[in-house]
């Protein structure tokens, strides 16, 4: 449940700064003072004189943003403490309770409702905003975004629904009120190929790709897509087309490569990875990939050298700080079991919704003998239904530990049900072994 309202606050304060960042919406004009006003007496508890703000907000600035949809986006925006998801629902819902005519608090609504699964009350709310959109309730220099909003949203539930015709029609007429947009181009792509029209996938993909040259070649997110559906076959053959197509591009060697590890192709993983950094020297892309190799083959040092080079180049990647915290924890060295520690700590505080980072830091705590420590963080994982593979390995030796055998047994038996592969698989079914023959 956590969690959850964790990502509920992340999507609409995404939303609501989307909304604000539009150069639609960023028209220079003063920001009302009344606002200001309003939004402060909001966060302040004092919901009576915030509405009296906005309304004369309202009144002097007929069409303009409602104010209570500023006091949202304020409990949502982590900058002012910890959002508030109760009080950032009320404002919106206060809204469009007071101001009914105004479209931009059904259509965050329909946004909550869809990232909530609740398609019917999302569809409502949204076609409910958007017949409020063309009128002269609304600033004509807010319509355009609220109807980009508003197809945009009819596009997902479409989506979610598998309805692909429907998401078709949203994203063509998308495509002609914001023909520079590649995102819709993308989407197309995807669009097409899950309804099984790959050579319309293709032909949009590449548009997207010509686009905007941070997209992957067509047959690359195809292979990427297919995988995320579950038809691996499929993508391993796509792969394969990619790869003799555009296997000279750095960027899509590391995509392959990353495939290939879900896989458990650990010498394709190397192979990949070895010919991108090959291809590119200065890049720290394929040190991941070869350092997560490295900790399948248990060369810790070699892994600790990778993954430090990328963390020098971008110290905040969770993935790297993750498997430097691995590799240090593994080497019968006290320094760097204390390195890992702080390594694994800071990570895990800075990526709290990271299970990888959480487990991660109850492994490095379970080699520095904080047992106890280390049970805690995997129990709480276990009981929000979060704890992974490796997690229920390392579970599993905490169990053992504590002399709690039956127990340990449980756990690593569930840890090796998933097809998964992590680094102390190959460990996790010794210890199998071990311990149905005692």
């Amino acid at each position: 449940m956590k969690t959850y309202f964790i990502f509920t606050f992340i999507l609409v304060f995404s939303i609501l700064a989307a909304a604000q960042d539009s150069t639609i919406l960023t028209v220079e004009r003063p920001k009302n003072p009344e606002i200001n006003s309003g939004v402060n007496a909001a966060i302040n508890g004092d919901t009576k004189a915030a509405e009296s703000h906005f309304l004369k907000a309202r009144q002097n600035d007929a069409g303009s943003r409602p104010g209570g949809i500023e006091a949202a986006s304020a409990f949502a925006d982590p900058k002012n403490g910890k959002p508030n998801f109760g009080k950032m629902r009320f404002w919106l819902e206060k809204t469009a309770e007071d101001f009914p005519e105004d479209p931009e608090a059904f259509l965050l609504l329909a946004d909550i409702a869809l990232s909530e699964d609740r398609l019917v009350e999302s569809s409502m709310l949204t076609e409910h905003a958007a017949k409020l959109i063309d009128t002269d309730k609304v600033a004509k220099e807010r319509q355009k975004n609220l109807i980009l909003q508003a197809e945009n949203i009819r596009a997902d539930i479409a989506e979610s629904r598998e309805r692909w015709n429907d998401v078709l029609r949203s994203l063509q007429r998308l495509r002609v009120l914001e023909p520079e947009n590649g995102n819709y181009l993308y989407r197309l792509g995807i669009v097409n190929f899950r309804s099984g029209n790959r050579s319309e996938a293709e032909k949009f993909l590449n548009e997207a790709a010509a686009k905007d040259k941070q997209i992957l070649p067509a047959l690359v997110v195809l292979a990427q897509l297919s995988e995320y559906d579950g038809k691996r076959d499929e993508a391993k053959k796509i792969l394969d087309e990619a790869l003799q197509k555009n296997g000279e591009e750095p960027r899509v060697l590391i995509t392959a490569a990353d495939l290939a590890l879900l896989w458990g192709q650990l010498d394709n993983v190397k192979k990949y990875a070895e010919k991108a950094k090959k291809l590119a020297p200065e890049t720290v892309d394929a040190d991941i990939p070869l350092g997560i190799v490295a900790l399948y083959e248990g060369n810790y040092t070699a892994a600790e050298e990778n993954f430090s080079e990328v963390c020098r180049s971008f110290p905040d990647n969770s993935r790297a700080l993750t498997g430097l915290a691995l590799s240090l924890c593994e080497q019968d060295d006290k320094q760097k079991l204390r390195r890992a520690f702080f390594t694994a700590r800071k990570n895990a505080e800075d990526h709290p919704n990271s299970v990888d980072a959480q487990t991660t830091l109850a492994w490095v705590l379970f080699c520095a003998d904080a047992v106890e420590e280390a049970e805690k963080i995997l129990m709480r994982l276990f009981e929000n239904g979060e704890l992974n593979s490796p997690g229920g390995y390392y579970l599993a030796e905490v169990h053992l530990k504590q002399n709690r055998k039956d127990e340990a047994l449980i756990f690593l038996k569930s840890a090796l049900e998933s097809k998964a592969g992590f680094p102390k698989r190959t460990a996790a079914e010794a210890l199998l072994k071990k311990l149905q023959e005692e």
